[in-house]
Parts: C-alpha cells; sequence; structure tokens
C-alpha cells in the first residue's frame, strides 16, 4: 500500500511542530521535534516508510528564516519542498482568530488540500547571495546617510559654520580641522563619526565593485540599465530584488510586489483607492523604481502621461505613475529579453494608466 503523507511545519529555531496527515486513511497527528538534522531527516524516514515505495512525501513550512537549509538538507529525501506565503492567507474569522503552532499547521494544511495556498518564491543560491550583497550596500548607504545627517544637525546646533559641500573632499578636509577646536567630548563622538564613515565609505566600494563583477557577466542587468535614470548599480539591484521574473504571471503581480499599487476599498458601487505599499511589498525595490521615476519621466515614452497626470494630482503622482509604466517595461526586458526603446510607447502603457490617476499619495 502506498499513499501521500503531508508534513506541515511550523519552524522555529529551537522546536518544530509537525502535523502529519495521510491522504489514504486520512490519520493525523501533531507533535513537537527539536530543529536539527537527525531529527528532521528521522521524521521524514518514518514518514517514507509509511507512505510506500510509491507513495509521496510533501514537506510545507511558512516562508521563515531557515528554509534554505531545511530544503538543502531534505531536497533528496521529499517528493515536493512547498513554501507557504502566510501574508496573501485569509485571516480566519474574529471569533476563532487564535494564534497558536497547531493552529497555523492546521490553517496551512487546509489551504494546501483545498488548492488555495498561496505559495511562496524559492530564490536559488545565487539570487540569496546576489540579494544578500545587494542589501548590504543598501545597509551601507543608509548608516552613511545617518552618520552625515547626525553631524549636519550638531553643526546647525552646537556652531555657526557654513555646512555647504560638507562631503566633498574639501568639506571633509575643513571638517576633521574644526573638530581639533571642539569641546573633548563632542570632538570625541564626531571623531569617532567620522572614522566610522571613512570605514563605510571603504566597504562601500569594496560592494560596489563586486556589483560591478556581476553587472559585467548579467545581461538582464545591462538591458535594464538602458533605461535613463536607473544606472549600473540601480540595475543589478533591480534585477537581484526582482528575482527570477518567471514567477510574476503579469506586470501587475510586480507592480503590487514593488508596492505601487494602491490599496481598494469596494463595497457595492463605492470604490476607492488607498495608499501604496502594504504588507509583503519590496520596499527597496519600490525606491529604486521611485528614485528613477526623477530622470523617466522626461522619456518621450512616459512624458505625455507624467505631464497629463501631474498636471491634474500633482507631481508626485505624477511620479507614481512614471514608476508603474517603468515597471511594465522592466517586466518586459526581462521576460521577453527586448531592448527598450525610449521613444516608443507601448499600447499597454497607454491604457493602464486611468487608474493610476485615482492613487491617494
Amino acid at each position: 500500500m502506498y499513499q501521500t503523507i503531508l508534513l506541515t511545519v511550523d519552524y522555529h529555531d529551537q522546536n518544530c511542530v509537525i502535523r502529519r496527515r495521510a491522504l489514504k486513511t486520512q490519520q493525523e497527528s501533531v507533535s513537537s521535534i527539536p530543529t536539527t538534522p537527525e531529527d528532521l531527516v528521522q521524521v521524514v524516514a518514518q514518514a517514507r516508510k509509511a507512505a510506500g515505495r510509491q507513495g509521496r512525501v510533501v514537506w510545507i513550512q511558512e516562508s521563515t528564516t531557515g528554509w534554505a537549509r531545511v530544503k538543502t538538507l531534505l531536497a533528496d529525501k521529499v517528493d515536493e519542498f512547498t513554501l507557504a506565503n502566510v501574508l496573501q492567507m485569509p485571516l480566519p474569522p474574529k471569533a476563532r482568530r487564535r494564534k497558536t503552532d497547531k493552529v497555523d499547521t492546521a490553517r496551512i494544511q487546509r489551504e494546501y488540500l483545498n488548492g488555495e495556498l498561496p505559495r511562496a518564491h524559492q530564490p536559488p543560491a545565487w539570487w540569496r547571495q546576489l540579494r544578500r550583497l545587494v542589501s548590504y550596500r543598501e545597509n551601507l548607504v543608509s548608516r552613511q546617510t545617518g552618520i552625515r545627517n547626525w553631524i549636519n544637525r550638531y553643526l546647525a546646533h552646537e556652531t555657526w559654520e557654513n555646512r555647504g559641500a560638507l562631503w566633498s573632499s574639501k568639506g571633509e578636509k575643513r571638517l576633521r580641522k574644526l573638530v581639533v577646536h571642539w569641546p573633548p567630548w563632542d570632538r570625541m563622538v564626531v571623531q569617532s563619526k567620522l572614522e566610522e564613515l571613512h570605514q563605510l565609505k571603504q566597504n562601500l566600494s569594496a560592494v560596489e565593485a563586486e556589483l560591478q563583477a556581476v553587472y559585467k557577466e548579467c545581461p538582464e542587468a545591462q538591458r535594464v540599465d538602458a533605461v535613463r535614470g536607473i544606472g549600473m548599480l540601480g540595475a543589478v539591484s533591480i534585477v537581484a530584488r526582482v528575482g527570477p521574473v518567471e514567477r510574476f504571471r503579469t506586470a501587475e503581480q510586480l507592480i503590487a510586489y514593488a508596492g505601487l499599487a494602491p490599496g481598494i476599498s469596494q463595497s457595492d458601487d463605492t470604490r476607492r483607492s488607498g495608499r501604496i505599499g502594504g504588507g509583503g511589498t519590496d520596499r527597496h525595490l519600490r525606491n529604486y523604481l521611485i528614485e528613477a521615476s526623477v530622470w523617466a519621466r522626461n522619456i518621450p515614452r512616459y512624458k505625455t502621461t507624467y505631464e497629463r497626470v501631474a498636471k491634474r494630482r500633482g507631481k508626485k503622482i505624477g511620479r507614481i505613475v512614471v514608476a508603474r509604466m517603468l515597471t511594465r517595461s522592466i517586466y518586459k526586458i526581462l521576460k521577453d529579453d527586448v531592448v527598450f526603446e525610449a521613444s516608443r510607447a507601448a499600447a499597454s502603457d497607454a491604457s493602464k494608466t486611468a487608474e493610476v490617476s485615482t492613487v491617494v499619495e
């Protein structure tokens, strides 16, 4: 006798709650085991024995930290490894909105059996490594900006020094000379921040050199770089954050993932659009696209639409519209391996601008 065994897992670093269900006999059990390679392999081995030689073992868990090492461990031991995107799962009724590991595994298993379980993307190792590199650069830039802002505010609060061109090479030399004459405690703090700033610059240079090497070997990034306003680093970062574009069935799904789709509240004939963003979106990808819209709004392909929306709704809303149109173009570039044409107005771009005029900033 053979059958399918479902192993629905609520994964934690210390212990995992595993709900095991045999689809043929409908037998179900819940157990808690330590999160160790030996214990996880043993659970799968027991399920394999119960499934039979021609049976299947399906492993289902949330897309939380740790799935990559679990997948590597069980890659040749399970027939299907599924990640559940719990952010897209419907909430239970308020009267039954309990949050326990057993309830979570039951909900995930029920959605899977009903064929309605939202799946999370499982990026391969190369994409995960590239995304970590891109995230590290973003973190360095954020920390660098924070230190510069702190020093700028200190000068504005405690001194009358000119803060113009402060972060040019001459401006930094002038700042280091000023620090010598400040009170001892302030001097120690600011000098420490300047040393940290110097280290951040070195780290940024090293990371950007690695990203330049990736750019030379990545045709997708080179095609995205053809769009005015994105640049080499932005192109590699966008490609890293989008990942394999095939995981998005349409450009509108990519727009929603980037956090550029408005929230919608509808009842009967009343329909209202809300703010962009929301849970499950990539705010860094949104930042790249909106930043690129500063230049992209002047591209003939987008200029007419931008001017029309900006006149009615303002420049900020106009840039969001351009960012959406730019996202559709990037989706086309990555999926169909086409070259970006700045002068060509895509029919899909023109037909989808009506809905963006209702976006609330």
